[in-house]
């Protein structure tokens, strides 16, 4: 492991949280140079050429979403397909590096690194250390498949644990509570619900090509168009398989990108609302404000201070 980098949790996780929370877009170029910008916060915009990242392990543990897109993880010496969903325990000394998938031009990566002392505790906190032997055992990191919902979820927990308003202490509480949760889901409880998920193929494709801008901007028209079957079944197989409807589905993904846009860029409230086509700008005040806990005002005025030139 001469030629392998290791991250160091020093001068990486944050000593109070003991852990860090950062949101990747790779777009792979053409060419050698490796280029990353930091567009705010943990906010990382990268790009790398098609060779692929450079091998590297850590001294912490690892938790990898793939949010939109996919990509190649080649890691000790085989390869795991990840895509939209994909969720990936990474232990310490896995040695790993990302190299693109020809099926899509970027990936966007939410990583969530937390201290080995974090990491350990989990067993005192769950009460029950055989999560340890599932997670080491393997020779390549546990991979597990989250259904479109689910891993929405968990996007948006990750990110909102990222909120200058959560004191240290508290992000660290809360993050902790979210790892006790992950590993007891998917490392001791016997029915894993990845595993069990039912959801077509259709449909979770469906979802992962609605995540793309020019869809979700569409609307239901443009889901219903890329569907291939009648409204109602659509609207039926998404309160069965998602527990919510396609409405609230595309809405979800405006407004995620609309809080994006809002924290690094300088366009105004109203351009926002139209460019993503919220019916009108007091719908888009009231469901922002009641999926975020602020109005569009405010959370642009509290992510001010993270933005950086």
């Amino acid at each position: 492991m001469n030629d392998i980098t290791r991250q160091k949790t020093d001068g990486w996780l944050d000593p109070v949280v003991q852990s860090r929370i950062t949101c990747n877009e790779i777009t792979w170029v053409n060419g050698k140079e490796f280029r990353s910008i930091q567009a705010g916060g943990d906010l990382y915009f990268h790009q790398v050429p098609r060779c692929g990242t450079l091998p590297h392990c850590h001294d912490f543990a690892e938790i990898i979403l793939i949010n939109t897109g996919g990509v190649v993880h080649k890691v000790n010496s085989d390869c795991q397909k990840l895509v939209a969903g994909s969720l990936v325990f990474m232990r310490p000394d896995d040695v790993h590096a990302f190299l693109p998938d020809e099926s899509f031009a970027k990936v966007e990566i939410v990583v969530l690194d937390f201290d080995l002392d974090l990491f350990l505790s989990l067993s005192i906190y769950l009460e029950n250390d055989a999560f340890l032997q599932q997670l080491t055992a393997p020779v390549l990191p546990p991979m597990f498949k989250l259904d479109p919902t689910s891993a929405g979820s968990l996007y948006t927990r990750l990110l909102k644990l990222n909120s200058p308003a959560i004191s240290p202490v508290l992000r660290k509480i809360k993050i902790k509570i979210l790892l006790g949760e992950l590993f007891a889901r998917f490392f001791i409880d016997e029915i894993n619900l990845l595993s069990e998920s039912q959801v077509p193929d259709w449909l979770e494709n469906l979802c992962t090509v609605m995540r793309q801008e020019e869809n979700f901007t569409g609307g239901i028209e443009r889901m219903q168009k890329l569907a291939y079957c009648t409204p109602g079944h659509l609207c039926k197989c998404f309160q069965k398989y998602l527990r919510r409807t396609p409405t609230d589905f595309i809405n979800e993904l405006r407004l995620n990108q609309a809080a994006r846009l809002l924290a690094d860029s300088q366009k105004q409230i109203l351009e926002i609302a139209e460019e993503l086509r919220f019916e009108s700008l007091s719908w888009f005040y009231n469901i922002f404000k009641k999926y975020y806990g602020l109005s569009p005002a405010a959370y642009r005025k509290l992510h001010a201070g993270k933005r950086t030139v």
